[in-house]
């Protein structure tokens, strides 16, 4: 009942808006009501989540609690569950308890969450989340986005580029409803999607007729909004680049107010994102390109032609929602099709004198998508150089291939209803997509492969009967063929799929709120992140953007990946005291030397640590080496960890016999205590260092320290003295 409301009441505000102030849209908002009861009407009614829970088990979820390593590629977003859910569980978990999510104590042993650059803390959109919670939130969202691309590229056309209501509309159902929005629906990246229509609109009303500062300013700003709100800011930043870029190809006389709208633009990002900028600048993924920039290497040509294939076709290569995909990339990144509809408008039609300049500025970010993302040379050597493009995911520049190619058809329909007719190229073109279609699907392929390529082929020809005669059926039959094409991209999940709690799990919560203490996993038991949902604090943590020195940890500990770590395989129990983890999570066959057995079922072992400490103590003994030596000291695990911490060189030595410690204040973001020593002593705080936390000693500023090369640690001298560590988004 809950996501009918959030869902159908702001659709009904919209209607009421539409039908007073903006008639012209609103015939085509009841054609995108029908593409949203298409795509989740039957959800909706039965309840369900969108949510794909399931791929990461091929058995019901979790029962075996086995990290699939091959679950970070699945095609139905497999990430959502084992990162974005997590994350954004524990941020709502934050705010409805009056605190601002800056760390998210239970994921990493306490990493940036505010400013992991997907939690979207400072976005609106993100309300059915912290209301509704990660899951139902999800469901809303979806809705949300198809509703905002679609009635957004409508009115960007319609009113924007001025086109006729049947192009206009056209464009609407192509991009609302399009494989590639559909494809990463329950991701962050895809909000760029649903704004993009409207960045380019804002763009180009800042630079159309005289210059009025109100909207250039506010403009402007909204767009540092969106790139700066934490909604995937490198995708947000591709789409204000894009309109950028095609204001410049529209108004290049216009270039200083192109300047003007992207300085406010950066301004207001960086004084928004600064926080993400700076965790991301000091994460592990940061790191490992800065040794070797994964951008120099091109995607194997078997990769680029299959992606192209799903341009023409795009299921060509299976279904994900059918189990049918069989591409060797997600199915999300090559989900760049417009479907056979829009291959046919593209080809119908000629492009208006006037509207010449509008499929330049298409094809300018078309081309630099198609650079960039199929990594075509030379100019993409060149590109990949330049230092904004170092550390970026250039994939996600195929997020402009649909939309270029989406605005070349529209722009191309437009012409063919002014009376600029190529039927032959259509028809050639329909003849030519039916037997590449039997070409490239194959004898071998699944019923379910056949019968949605064959769709595509179905409403071309569909489309090239109307066009003669009633061609304002055109987005109604784009509409249908889109709506067969992506029902069931997106897996839904019963509510009971959400959390199961296997026995020993209940146990296991039992023993952590008997005896609090963080948790670790080994050989794939217990995905990280996902134990977070039950309340449970782990030091493992599923992000690229974890921080250096926690990614080196985790490779001490058996993580292979230095930028998506996948499942540890050693558990030395002093190194893990260090870090306060009483528990370990192992296979039934399993064993865990130091280690001592206190429960098993359900084929995994529980076991706590002897060696266990609290997050917050204070050491009295340190030994201070150079990082490498301190590395491979904490990998022999000494049992000096138990009373003893490394700390690198130069930053004082603890020796004190005698201390004690009172614990003042301690929050995920702060903790503020009185250290009592005979000598030098170090708080230490078992939460991994990143770049904000700051500390004083009796109110004057001190420096944080890694202590044990990954943690937080402040010295304090001899006698009695008022500790605080704290962090700061700015």
């Amino acid at each position: 009942m809950a996501v009918a409301l959030w869902t159908l009441l702001p659709l009904l505000v919209i209607h009421v808006i539409l039908a007073a102030w903006i008639r012209r849209a609103f015939p085509f908002q009841l054609l995108l009501d029908l593409v949203l009861i298409g795509l989740f009407g039957t959800i909706i009614v039965r309840g369900l989540d969108l949510n794909p829970v399931r791929c990461l088990e091929t058995a019901p979820p979790f029962v075996s609690w086995t990290w699939q390593k091959d679950t970070a590629l699945q095609p139905t977003q497999s990430d959502v569950v084992l990162q974005l859910h997590p994350w954004w569980a524990e941020a709502r978990r934050q705010i409805l308890a009056g605190h601002f999510p800056a760390i998210a104590p239970q994921i990493g042993g306490g990493v940036p969450l505010a400013a992991n650059g997907q939690c979207g803390v400072l976005a609106p959109v993100m309300l059915p989340v912290w209301v509704l919670g990660p899951e139902r939130g999800t469901t809303v969202m979806a809705v949300w986005k198809v509703e905002a691309a679609g009635l957004g590229m409508f009115l960007f056309l319609a009113v924007g580029w001025r086109l006729r209501r049947w192009s206009a509309a056209l464009g609407g159902v192509l991009w609302g409803a399009g494989p590639f929005i559909l494809g990463w629906l329950l991701s962050p990246l895809a909000w760029s999607l649903a704004a993009l229509p409207w960045v380019w609109w804002l763009v180009a009303a800042g630079l159309r007729g005289r210059l009025r500062w109100g909207r250039v300013i506010g403009g402007a700003a909204a767009l540092g909004w969106f790139m700066g709100a934490g909604i995937n800011p490198e995708t947000a930043a591709i789409a204000t680049g894009s309109a950028l870029l095609a204001g410049f190809v529209l108004h290049p006389r216009r270039w200083v107010r192109l300047l003007l709208i992207a300085g406010v633009a950066a301004s207001v990002t960086i004084a928004l994102a600064f926080p993400m900028v700076r965790t991301i600048a000091a994460s592990s993924k940061a790191k490992s390109y800065a040794a070797a920039n994964p951008n120099l290497g091109r995607l194997p040509v078997s990769m680029r032609i299959a992606a192209a294939e799903q341009l023409l076709v795009p299921m060509v290569h299976g279904n994900p929602g059918y189990g049918t995909w069989r591409g060797p990339y997600p199915y999300a990144a090559g989900a760049i099709g417009i479907g056979g509809v829009g291959i046919i408008a593209l080809l119908a039609g000629g492009i208006r004198r006037r509207h010449r300049r509008y499929l330049a500025a298409a094809l300018s970010v078309l081309g630099l998508a198609a650079i960039l993302a199929f990594r075509i040379p030379p100019l993409d050597g060149l590109l990949v150089r330049l230092p904004v493009l170092r550390f970026m995911t250039l994939p996600r520049f195929a997020l402009l291939i649909p939309w270029g190619v989406s605005l070349w058809a529209v722009l191309a329909f437009d012409g063919f209803l002014a009376g600029h007719r190529r039927p032959r190229a259509a028809w050639i073109g329909a003849a030519l997509l039916l037997g590449l279609t039997i070409v490239l699907v194959g004898p071998g392929s699944p019923a379910s492969v056949w019968l949605l390529a064959l769709t595509t082929v179905a409403a071309a020809i569909a489309a090239l009967m109307v066009l003669s005669t009633r061609p304002g059926l055109l987005p109604w039959i784009a509409a249908a063929e889109l709506v067969v094409i992506g029902f069931g991209i997106n897996p839904a999940a019963s509510p009971a799929d959400r959390l199961p709690a296997p026995p020993v799990l209940a146990r296991l919560e039992a023993l952590s709120a008997a005896r609090p203490g963080r948790i670790s996993g080994v050989d794939g038991v217990l995905p990280p992140n996902i134990a977070s949902r039950y309340g449970l604090a782990d030091l493992r943590s599923f992000d690229p953007v974890r921080p250096w020195p926690l990614a080196r940890l985790h490779a001490l500990l058996g993580a292979t990946d230095p930028v998506l770590p996948g499942p540890l395989d050693r558990a030395p129990p002093h190194l893990l005291g260090a870090w306060s983890v009483r528990y370990l999570v192992t296979p039934a066959k399993r064993r865990a030397p130091g280690w001592t057995l206190v429960d098993s079922g359900d084929g995994i072992r529980v076991w706590e640590n002897p060696f266990w400490q609290p997050q917050i103590r204070v050491v009295g003994t340190s030994v201070s080496l150079p990082e490498k030596e301190g590395w491979r000291l904490l990998a022999k695990d000494p049992a000096m960890l138990t009373d003893g911490v490394v700390l690198p060189p130069g930053a004082g030595q603890a020796n004190a016999a005698h201390r004690s410690l009172e614990v003042r204040v301690a929050t995920p973001s702060r903790v503020e205590a009185v250290l009592t020593c005979d000598g030098p002593c170090l708080l230490f705080v078992a939460r991994p260092w990143a770049p904000g936390w700051t500390a004083t000693v009796d109110g004057r500023r001190a420096t944080v320290l890694r202590a044990d090369l990954a943690a937080l640690g402040v010295m304090s001298p001899a006698g009695r003295h008022h500790v605080c560590i704290s962090y700061r988004l700015y």
